[in-house]
């Protein structure tokens, strides 16, 4: 409810930015705006997939070139029109209406703000006649503060959303995604000040030779991203041969890994922590190898000794994984996947805030798998069964917020099994 509220008045104050905009600036030149409208929606569609599951994009320095060029109108309405654009591929992937609308709202917002900016610097929309007639020194300083007030009503805009969503701190998101965003924020405003000198020069047409280089930069990062795939399919394997000595638990790695991805992106996790929770997923019982498959494949009750075997493979994990740098990150996530928060979890029997959100995510990710699989000592529970016993366990052991987004996308991913006739509500897992 809080997320909703919040993206009707960020679509309420686009609204009122636009009709002050309007009111007080002429009419921009709507050939320009198509222009830049239609290469920003282009650039959203051919948007390059990274190594860490995310995207890039260079319809900011498109967008932000508009601006300068058009005036904030111009620049609005290219924004609407790349935000229209994209809806097909919004609704394609059952993204939420509130999501939707947030961003149709967030990207004219951030451009109306940034011609305030230039408005208040009292830096005209450069008409293509005009442009080298000015001091290079001042427009470059009005156009970074532009850049600036641009990027940083996005962050905070984006930063509101996600904290509102996780719960998580402003502070705290920021900090996971600065050094990304800030790398982000100086490349693709330094292409929008280029853009404007080559419309300058050359006239719109020659923002189009700006295409080979992207395309090269695209096939760049498609590289990068199948390296990725391959390396996460490797994982996968070696998960898949150790999980071949207990069958009650084949797959269930990587379920988890899907389950908590999910979970991830209903809470509005950044692409890298979702990344970060997928690998952790698929890693979480790697220490389960050093557990005698009578053990782990026991019908009966297990003894103390069992038992307290079984409570040390997290560790055993993060010990195996330890020393492998790009996985350092994921270790504590595998060595906390067990901890509960009222304490009566395993191996350090953490509590509360010392149990972090991804390991919350990746522990509800795993009792829900848990419960609705086969094991040795029992048989599968019912989907409403294992709900109802996260549920009793909600805001207790485990994590409320992670309960509710699993079950919200679980439920909804088992309608569309039962819709489809694709049978139980796993079967397209």
């Amino acid at each position: 409810m809080r997320v909703r509220l919040y993206v009707l008045l960020v679509f309420a104050a686009a609204v009122a930015m636009a009709a002050l905009a309007a009111s007080a600036t002429p009419l921009p030149d709507w050939g320009l705006v198509v222009f830049f409208g239609v290469l920003a929606s282009i650039s959203e569609w051919a948007a390059m997939t990274t190594a860490y599951g995310g995207t890039v994009s260079v319809s900011f320095a498109l967008l932000f070139a508009a601006l300068l060029l058009g005036g904030p109108i111009a620049g609005a309405a290219a924004a609407l029109i790349s935000a229209v654009a994209i809806m097909p591929r919004d609704l394609a992937e059952h993204r939420p209406a509130h999501r939707i609308l947030f961003n149709a709202a967030m990207y004219p917002l951030m451009v109306l703000v940034a011609g305030w900016v230039l408005h208040a610097a009292d830096v005209p929309a450069l008409a293509t006649d005009t442009a080298l007639a000015l001091d290079l020194a001042s427009w470059l300083l009005s156009s970074i503060l532009a850049a600036a007030a641009l990027a940083a009503v996005n962050w905070l805009l984006v930063g509101i959303a996600v904290s509102l969503s996780t719960d998580a701190t402003l502070g705290e998101v920021w900090r996971s995604e600065i050094r990304q965003y800030l790398v982000s924020f100086v490349s693709l405003t330094l292409l929008g000040v280029v853009l404007v000198q080559l419309v300058a020069v050359a006239g719109s047409v020659s923002v189009l030779l700006l295409a080979v280089p992207f395309f090269v930069a695209r096939q760049t990062f498609g590289v990068s991203a199948e390296i990725a795939k391959a390396f996460k399919d490797t994982i996968r394997s070696l998960v898949a041969v150790l999980e071949a000595k207990d069958p009650y638990t084949r797959g269930h790695s990587e379920r988890v890994a899907v389950y908590s991805r999910d979970v991830a992106e209903e809470l509005g996790m950044s692409p890298s922590q979702a990344q970060g929770l997928e690998l952790a997923a698929l890693l979480h019982d790697i220490g389960k190898v050093g557990i005698a498959a009578a053990t782990l494949g026991k019908p009966g009750s297990l003894t103390g000794d069992e038992f307290n075997e079984i409570r040390l493979h997290p560790i055993t994990g993060s010990s195996i994984l330890a020393d492998i740098d790009f996985l350092k990150e994921v270790v504590p996530l595998i060595e906390a996947h067990h901890e509960r928060l009222d304490g009566s979890g395993y191996p350090y029997g953490l509590r509360g805030e010392a149990v972090s959100l991804e390991a919350r995510v990746l522990a509800v990710a795993d009792c829900f798998d848990a419960m609705t699989s086969d094991r040795a000592y029992r048989n599968a529970l019912s989907f409403e069964t294992a709900r109802d016993e996260l549920l009793r366990g909600a805001g207790r052991k485990l994590d409320r917020r992670c309960v509710d987004a699993l079950l919200a996308r679980v439920s909804l991913e088992r309608a569309r099994d039962l819709a489809d006739q694709e049978g139980a509500w796993r079967a397209n897992r």
